[in-house]
Order: structure tokens, then sequence, then C-alpha cells
């Protein structure tokens, strides 16, 4: 046997097992790059599922929150249902209130009254929880729409009994879940309920609604929470599933991937090291022939030399093995490059992998952020509303005790006076941000001079004891604006406020009012305890104020300065925060477009309206706190008042004794307030007699619709004494004698 021979011999000994071994290593790496792309699948299915969660979880929060309600409580079911239709805020939900028996009460999706008391519940599409805790309700189709929809009910023990809030969703609504996911078009993504039907799915959307799913996932999701089955699909594809169930409703998701989708790109991966491998062999046996041929050539050489020394001859150049062993380590060298490049590539697409993986952690705790910002919202606003309201209580409890000394009762009516104004300014907050934030509120413009009305602002909060012991300073020159005087002050007072509350007692707040160029500047300087530097960007976001402690001293909701951004937004000016740091004091500057100043000639010059006269003033008002204090404040400015607990009385008091004025509430049993109004105007002293509407409600088409009732003005409760006195000199002064002068199909020009 030749020398070639052997060394093809050796070369077959060492390359069969390393043949043999990367079969072998290329199959581990098949199989870790399908695991690999399964994990990355179920990790989308997992934030399918969180976000199906977060759904489900906001709706909870609205139940919680109108399970609260004063309305629902009073069993005032037609404002709550108003209520609960505002809080519905996608078209595709409803909220329905059922009794203990499983009788719709209301339904959101319905007018108010459709649904009768004694109509059974739509069993077909929910059923009412047995226990107390919120329930998630699996799929049900709805026998009125033929639709299928999801929902989450929550128990309510009420004076009434026992009680259910359910929010309805339609099961499409989910669909947006998928492609909110930017999911690839040949993935189908599923969602299920605990009876394993099908709530939604990416393709094709509407087809499987409502039917089971596949029995090899049901078998697979019977066992785990998670995991992986491989099937062929509804379609007939060959699919790996990946699911994992929610642990809060116990719903399914799965995600259905197409195998030779998902085996492609772990082929690739294994092709690319299959290559390098052959490469390697190949070069391996290149470098085995020719050093096999080297060595022939060598051991040629030496037997030529061997003759050529036997007969005498000079020995013929002699050829060296050792840079064939050079070649070999560079051959070597080599392989080991491309390995390196190979492992380098490896690196980089795990830290893609990695890097998606930290957007999904990322993702997921924004959305727990903003759990827990919710939650610290509700606990803010039953912390400021209970404050005043255990103050009221408290006051009540002191004046009911007999006898009660004059300082104690003067003392418990101010406590009263200042915690009610408390409550409305938090509430005037909430509704006024909520405005703004959807473009309800409309600015009534007009030139001001933003020193007088920062000057107005001023003394009427020293006025009302709000500086206690704080220097305030303004320090203002003319400058005029075209703004909303009510927004305008709201805004100023805000700041002001803000500053009040993180300034010591001791401390200064400025204000100084200058005009720049074009523009209006108003700046509030305090000596407070200035703005931390991470929170400087985010102060005008609502819900965010500094660290408060347990006795939360500084109080607030943290939508002020939120509010203050916005309405400067819609005056076309702008706001900014600064503040050197904790305990140095901030300075919030605020921008507004100026103006020319206002021809001086023009000011109104009328004379100021005598004060009304002795009236008789008709109070409709079923409730009867509420009706016995208006009675009092107007007793008690010289008028006579007449009370009626519903429209029916009112309308058959004001016949016999002919009232000058009629303040009625819209929220009356039997016949509401428009329905007053009418008849009222239909008496034969009804054109004389000028109507107040008073309600709860002061959105613009609230006001308009009370316009076209009857109603001379509109007034928003709660109604204070002065606001009283200014209504009665309005309507009584702008008022035609014969009441034929005023048109009821659009608000007079002083209306509130």
């Amino acid at each position: 046997m030749g020398i070639r021979a052997y060394l093809a011999a050796m070369a077959a000994v060492l390359l069969i097992p390393l043949i043999v071994l990367s079969g072998f290593g290329l199959d581990r790496l098949l199989l870790t790059e399908r695991a690999t792309a399964i994990r990355g699948v179920l990790e989308t299915a997992r934030a399918v599922s969180l976000a199906v969660d977060q759904e489900l979880a906001s709706a909870e929060a609205v139940l919680h929150v109108l399970g609260k309600s004063s309305y629902l409580a009073s069993g005032d079911y037609a404002a709550f249902h108003a209520q609960a239709t505002e809080a519905v805020t996608t078209p595709s939900a409803s909220i329905l209130l059922l009794d203990d028996e499983g009788r719709v009460i209301l339904d959101t999706a319905e007018a108010y009254g459709r649904n009768s008391m004694n109509s059974h519940v739509r069993s077909a599409e929910f059923r009412a929880p047995s226990g107390r805790a919120p329930s998630t309700l699996d799929l049900a189709r709805s026998p009125q729409s033929g639709g299928y929809t999801v929902g989450v009910a929550v128990p309510l023990e009420l004076a009434q009994g026992r009680h259910v809030l359910v929010k309805s969703i339609a099961s499409d609504h989910f669909s947006r879940i998928f492609v909110e996911r930017k999911l690839p078009s040949d993935w189908i993504a599923g969602v299920f309920d605990r009876r394993f039907l099908t709530i939604a799915r990416s393709q094709p959307p509407l087809e499987f609604i409502g039917q089971p799913g596949s029995d090899d996932i049901r078998r697979a999701a019977s066992s785990a929470s998670e995991g992986q089955v491989r099937h062929p699909s509804r379609e007939g594809i060959d699919i790996y599933d990946v699911f994992t169930r929610s642990p809060r409703s116990g719903w399914l998701v799965a995600i259905g991937v197409p195998a030779a989708s998902l085996d492609a790109t772990a082929r690739k991966a294994v092709a690319f090291a299959a290559f390098g491998t052959l490469a390697t062999i190949g070069l391996a046996g290149a470098i085995v022939f020719a050093l096999g041929r080297r060595l022939g050539n060598s051991i040629g050489s030496l037997m030529d030399a061997a003759t050529a020394l036997g007969r005498g001859e000079a020995l013929p150049p002699h050829v060296s093995s050792a840079r064939e062993i050079g070649n070999v380590r560079t051959a070597l060298e080599s392989a080991h490059a491309a390995l390196g490049r190979e492992s380098e590539a490896r690196a980089r697409a795990e830290a893609e992998r990695l890097q998606l993986l930290e957007s999904e952690q990322a993702a997921r705790q924004t959305a727990e952020q903003q759990n827990r910002a919710k939650d610290e919202f509700l606990a803010m606003l039953g912390h400021e509303l209970r404050n005043p309201l255990s103050a009221i209580s408290g006051a009540v409890a002191l004046m009911k005790v007999s006898p009660c000394p004059d300082d104690h009762g003067h003392q418990a009516r101010d406590v009263i006076g200042r915690q009610t104004q408390h409550l409305s300014r938090i509430v005037d907050d909430l509704l006024d941000l909520s405005r703004v934030m959807t473009g309800k509120v409309n600015l009534a413009l007009a030139p001001l001079d933003l020193a007088q009305v920062c000057n107005h602002c001023v003394e009427t909060m020293r006025a009302a004891g709000r500086f206690g012991a704080h220097a305030v300073m303004l320090h203002a020159e003319p400058v005029w604006i075209d703004a909303d005087t009510t927004r305008l002050e709201q805004i100023i007072v805000n700041l002001l406020s803000n500053a009040l509350k993180y300034t010591p007692h001791d401390g200064r707040i400025e204000l100084h009012v200058t005009a720049e160029a074009d523009e209006a500047v108003l700046r509030v300087r305090d000596t407070g305890l200035g703005i931390p530097e991470h929170l400087l960007p985010h102060v005008f976001e609502v819900f965010v104020q500094g660290e408060q402690a347990l006795d939360r001293a500084k109080g607030g909701l943290g939508v002020g300065l939120a509010l203050v951004q916005r309405l400067i937004q819609l005056h076309g000016g702008t706001v900014q925060a600064q503040s050197p740091g904790n305990g140095r004091g901030s300075v919030f500057t605020v921008r507004l477009p100026r103006r020319a100043p206002p021809n001086e000639d023009a000011a109104n010059c009328a004379p100021p309206s005598p004060p009304p006269p002795h009236l008789r003033v008709l109070v409709v008002d079923d409730h009867d706190d509420s009706r016995t204090m208006l009675g009092l404040l107007l007793q008690q400015n010289g008028h006579e008042a007449i009370e009626a607990v519903d429209g029916i009385d009112a309308v058959q008091l004001a016949l016999t004794r002919r009232p000058d004025v009629a303040v009625v509430d819209i929220g009356l049993p039997g016949i509401n307030g428009y329905e007053v109004a009418r008849r009222l105007r239909a008496l034969p002293n009804g054109k004389q007699t000028a109507l107040i509407a008073l309600t709860g409600y002061g959105q613009d088409e609230d006001k308009e619709r009370a316009f076209k009732a009857g109603f001379d003005l509109h007034l928003v409760k709660p109604l204070d004494a002065e606001r009283l006195a200014r209504a009665l000199l309005e309507v009584t002064h702008t008022r035609p004698p014969d009441g034929g002068g005023t048109d009821h199909g659009s608000p007079p020009p002083s209306s509130t």
C-alpha cells in the first residue's frame, strides 16, 4: 500500500467522526433555533393576553366608580343612566344594571325607559354572578342584535337590595388588539373564553366567532396554562399553536404560526452553519491531498538523492516539508476566523432578541405604571372628598347639639361654607378638565386688562382669607388681551393656589404683569419647596404632583396645572415652569397674545339696575333639604317662597298663587322640569312668570334644551345666595311685563 493510501485512510478515520458529530450538532442547532422562535411567539401571545386583561381591568374600574354613584344609591335610575352613558367611551360597549333576580333595570345601549323593571335579563347573553366579587363574563350571543359579546360584572349591595353592574363589550372590540400588535400576515391569532369558544380571531376575523377552538389546543390547554402544540389548522395548514392562559379572566390566547415559516427561519441558520462545516471539511481534504502529494514528492526526491549519491552525482535540491505544516496551520487559522465570524453573527442575533424582550417588558411596565396612576388618583380623590365631608359632618353634629352656643354655631357654619366651596372646586376642576380635554369648552373672548383681572383675583382671595400668613405682592402694569374673564380668573387662581400649597406660611409670593413685544406676560414667583428636576418636565401632566406625605397635607388631585395649560393653549398662549431645585422656589410664566387697549369712549356707562322688588317665588324641587334651604334664602332676602315637591304640585300652585318667578329643578319625579316649564307657560298667567332652570348639568346642549322649553335662565347647582340674588334681578329686569318679548328658542345674552 502506498503512502498516499495510508494518508487517505488516516484522513478518513479523522473525517468520519467529524462528519457524524457535525450532523448531530446541526440537528441540535435546528431544535434550538425552532425553540427560540416559539419563545418569541409565546411572548407575543403573553402581550396580547396582557392587552385583553387591561381592557377587562379598565371595564371593571369603570363599574367600580359607577357603583359608588349617588344617583344609584338614591334610586335615581334616569340620572344614573345618563351618568353611565357618559362613562361608555366606545360604541361597541354598553353598561347594564340588573336586579338580584336578573331583570334589566337599564341599558345604556337603549334610551332610558325602554327596559321595564319586569323584563327578564338576556340570559343567553349574561348571567348575574352569585358571589360578591367581580367576575368576567364569557362569550354570549345577544338575542336582540345577534352579535357576540363578553363582559365584566360587579355585584353591588344597595339600599334597594343586591344589584349587578355589567359592562357588555362586543367581541369584535378585541380584534383591534391583533391590528395594534402588527402580527405577520401568515400568523393566526385567537382569543377563547373559559368554555373554549372563539371571542376574537385575526383572520378571518368574523367567520369563526362563537365556534369552539381546535380540539388539539383544548387538550393541550387542559393540563397546562402555557405551551405549544403542532397540528393542522382549520384551513388545512400545518401550524405550531402557541397558547397562554390569563390568570385574571381564565381566557386563552393562542397564536398559530405556519410550521413552514417557523422551520424556514431555523433551517436558514442551520444551513449557514452546515455550509461553514462543509467548507471546513473540504478545505481539510484539500490540505491532506496536498500534504500527501508534497510528502510523496519529498520521498521521491530522497530516492533520487540516494541514487545520485550512489552514482556520486550532485544531490538534487531538497524540498523541506516544514512549509506544508505552516500551510496547515494557516488553514486552521482561516477556519477559526470563519467560526469567529459565525459566533459574532449569532451574538448579534441574540442581542436583537434581547432588545425585543426588553421592549416587551418596557411596554408591560408602562401599562403597570398607568394602572398604578389610576389607583393613586382614586385614592387621592377619596382622600380629598372624605376630608371636607368629615368636616361638614362634624359641623352638622355640632349644630344639632342643644343648646348650641352662638360662637360654636358660627364656627360650624363657617366650616360648612368653606368645605362646601372646597368640594365645589374639586368637582369644577374635574369637570373643567374633562370639558377641555374633550374640546367642549367655548370661550367668550372680550378685551381685558390682565393687570386689573390679577388685582381682582388677589383681592378676592385675600378677602376670603386664603393667603393666611403668606406675603402676596402684585406688581402689574396695564396690558390688554382678548380672553374669557371666567377662564382667565380660573388660570390665575389655580396658579396662586398652587404657589400657596407649596410655600411655607412665612413665604413670599409675587405676581408680575408686564408687556414684552407683542405678548402679555404673567409671572407667578414663590419662595416655596421648588420642583425636583425629574418632575419639572411633567408638572403640567394630569394627576402629577410633588412628593406627598401620608397625611396629604398639601391636598389636591393634580389636575390644576394640567387645566391651566390647556386653558392657556385655548387662548393661544403658552405656560412654562422653572425651578432652581428643591427648597429654592419656582416660577410659572404665562404668555398670551397682546392687543391694543379698547376705545375708552366706548365704555359702558349704563346706570346700575335697581334691586329686585318683593317677589313671590315658586320653588320646585323633590329634594327636601335643597328645597327648604332655597326657600329660607329667599325669605331671608325679603321674598315670599312657595314650595312644591313635584311638577303636578307646581302647576297647581302656580294656577292659584300666581308667582312672579319659578325656580324649577329639572330632574323631577312624574313630569320633568322641561314639561313643567311648558305647562306653566300654557297657564293664563304663564307669560308673566319668569322661569329659572336649576340643574346639575351645565353643558351647552342642556342650556339649549332648557331655553327651548321656555326657561328664561339656566343655573347650575350648587346655588349660593349671591348668585340667586343676581338671577332674580336679571330675570325681573330683562323680562317684559307681558312676558311676550323673550324668544325661548335661544338663550338670553346674560344666561349662565
